[in-house]
């Protein structure tokens, strides 16, 4: 079987892994770390999906839910490009909104967001959100044009539309507490 059928065929087991609301299931690792990065595996549900092998795309539509180790996303349309390639591997999601949820593990704090656009670089693990994007951390908030989240660097850049600001509620001993 010639390698490019043998990751469509990887894909096509590997992808639609059928997930609840929001839940935090522990999936399988996978054998093969091109696929997914840090060899942490991304489970997906949606309504209906397409694989486009010359372009190594994949496009799911429909109530799409993405989990990968503690992060969870859900949009209404969701492409995955370069698959086979961790250094560029990219997650798109759009949405009205998308809804974006991460669980830290080393402190077990939560972050939640939502925007109209929210992509997901696997290798640089980061999010970033487009369009009226949100950004919650217990009561701490953003409001902005885009938000870029460093997860790795927990570090947050908030970038304002046209002839608008960044709005931010910060609560001092929540942000004290979060550092610890």
């Amino acid at each position: 079987m010639s390698s490019l059928k043998q990751v469509v065929f990887s894909l096509i087991l590997l992808l639609p892994i059928s997930l609840s609301s929001f839940a935090n299931e522990s999936v399988t690792q996978s054998e093969n770390p091109k696929i997914f990065a840090d060899n942490k595996p991304v489970a997906i549900d949606a309504d209906n999906q397409q694989i486009d092998i010359e372009n190594n795309t994949i496009t799911f539509i429909g109530n799409v839910v993405i989990v990968q180790d503690g992060l969870t996303i859900k949009a209404d349309k969701v492409v995955i490009t370069d698959m086979q390639n961790v250094e560029k591997q990219k997650i798109t999601a759009y949405g009205n909104p998308v809804s974006y949820k991460q669980i830290l593990p080393k402190k077990n704090k939560i972050v939640t967001g939502q925007s109209a656009q929210v992509i997901y670089n696997v290798k640089q693990n980061n999010i970033v959100l487009q369009g009226n994007a949100e950004l919650f951390q217990q009561d701490n908030h953003i409001v902005s044009e885009m938000i870029i989240y460093d997860v790795k660097k927990q570090q947050i850049f908030a970038q304002p539309g046209k002839n608008r600001r960044v709005k931010s509620t910060i609560i001092p001993n929540q942000v004290k507490e979060m550092s610890k």
